[in-house]
């Protein structure tokens, strides 16, 4: 198990905010924890769908307000940085909101 920090201004969040990440690279799980979030609920499981080894996986969230379901897709790209690009579901014109921020592992 990994656990990396970080901030992320995340698709449809108001502004930036603190973002925890736990990878556990053996059981293709995730764990994300947004103190900040809004509603009550700081914490969402993910389950890893695509890897490559311990160097870049896919996941999706669901529940993150206010836009519900997140893919993101995170990169090893040094021993301790991760790079996280997160994709929410397109809006009413078509556009898929989206962000990307560094995480370091702790």
């Amino acid at each position: 198990m990994e656990t990396f920090l970080g901030t992320g201004h995340l698709p449809g969040a108001p502004k930036p905010w603190r973002v925890e990440l736990d990878v556990d690279w053996e059981k293709k799980e995730t764990e994300v924890r947004l103190p900040e979030a809004e509603g009550g609920v700081t914490q969402w499981p993910g389950l890893l769908v695509q890897t490559f080894g311990r160097d870049e996986a896919a996941f999706r969230t669901r529940g993150i307000p206010p836009l519900d379901t997140h893919w993101w897709h995170i990169v090893r790209y040094s021993d301790r940085d991760l790079w996280v690009m997160v994709l929410g579901l397109p809006n009413r014109e078509g556009v898929w909101p989206n962000c990307s921020f560094g995480l370091k592992r702790m």
